[in-house]
């Protein structure tokens, strides 16, 4: 990362992908290791992602068998000048299901009610219905044709390495 100007325009760019995005989409992989790709309405809390899904989807069923899992948020598509470089970012990532009477259940219900409507009071009731903490690992912010970077969510301040011919084979 050139200077602390690269880093604010980088960590603006993520902050507008977590308020503008609503929902994320996955993959998720079951104990026999078969992908899924799917999506959840989301609220983004302490660093965090919180979904709100039923243990009867498939995605809801991977997350109880394998932690790991792969998060996309991706700038809408109406509002891109090139469908090829679409303005995304990528998190490796764990699950973690929140117990339904904490106080971080509390509040990641109330951000999601807040951002994706009443119906998260209703589902929130049903006993199928888990809330997991999605726990980002390692970020990729991609800006366009040659502008992918990868970072700590947990630290961006802590370095933010672009990608390039040289060393991208470090970072897959």
């Amino acid at each position: 990362m050139n200077s602390d100007t690269d880093l604010a325009a980088l960590t603006c760019e993520i902050d507008r992908l977590h308020r503008e995005c609503l929902s994320l989409i996955m993959a998720t992989t079951n104990a026999s290791h078969r992908p899924t790709a799917s999506y959840a309405p989301f609220a983004h809390m302490d660093g965090k992602f919180y979904i709100l899904v039923s243990g009867l989807a498939i995605h809801g069923e991977n997350l109880k068998a394998q932690q790991e899992l792969d998060i996309l948020l991706i700038e809408d598509e109406s509002k891109t000048r090139n469908i090829y470089a679409r303005l995304r970012l990528n998190y490796r990532g764990t699950a973690t299901a929140v117990q339904k009477d904490s106080a971080e259940h509390g509040r990641a219900i109330a951000l999601l009610t807040e951002r994706a409507g009443k119906t998260v009071s209703l589902l929130d009731t049903l006993d199928d219905f888990t809330m997991y903490r999605l726990t980002p690992t390692r970020g990729t912010l991609v800006q366009g044709f040659g502008k992918a970077f990868v970072f700590d969510p947990a630290d961006l301040a802590g370095g933010v390495v672009q990608l390039n011919e040289k060393n991208i084979g470090d970072y897959r």
